[in-house]
């Protein structure tokens, strides 16, 4: 169980801050306990969950020894295959949908992979790319920046500084 104050990732709404622990603000019948979660990013909004909610996944942050970890494998993390276009939005669903960082990495590496392959043919990434790798990204740089306690404009230098010297060593 989380406490006041802690983080978490949540769903579609990313990192969240966990406000207050209260019953249910909706119906005084509903005998479940809920979070008040605050977005860290984005527009301001409470979200009211259970919790034990079982229909939006939701895990707690990283810690910083697991987010250098998880920088030094990026380069290792593979991306993802999409052999059918119409499967491309289901394919990136699946890869985020359980929170794992890892599942970021890939949708954002191929993203990346997509965009140089069809820039050369002067084309440009689909809706379901550019959606995918924006809640990706967000995600991620999110959590890192939590995590590491650096600026959320700062992560993605800092991503690259580290996999750069682990190249150099």
């Amino acid at each position: 169980m989380f406490a006041v104050g802690d983080y978490m990732m949540y769903g579609k709404s990313g990192v969240c801050k966990v406000t207050d622990i209260c019953s249910s603000p909706f119906d005084k019948n509903d005998s479940r306990t809920y979070y008040v979660l605050r977005p860290v990013f984005g527009a301001p909004a409470i979200i009211y969950t259970p919790v034990n909610n079982d229909k939006v996944a939701f895990r707690p942050l990283m810690a910083k020894d697991d987010a250098n970890a998880l920088i030094k494998k990026i380069p290792h993390i593979g991306t993802l295959t999409v052999e059918n276009e119409k499967m491309r939005r289901e394919i990136y669903k699946g890869a985020v949908s359980e929170l794992y960082p890892e599942g970021f990495v890939s949708v954002i590496k191929t993203v990346y992979d997509r965009r140089q392959t069809l820039a050369s043919a002067r084309r440009h990434i689909t809706e379901a790319d550019s959606e995918y790798e924006s809640f990706a990204k967000r995600a991620l740089y999110c959590e890192l920046s939590i995590v590491l306690g650096i600026p959320i404009d700062n992560v993605e230098n800092y991503i690259t500084e580290k996999i750069e010297e682990q190249k150099d060593a």
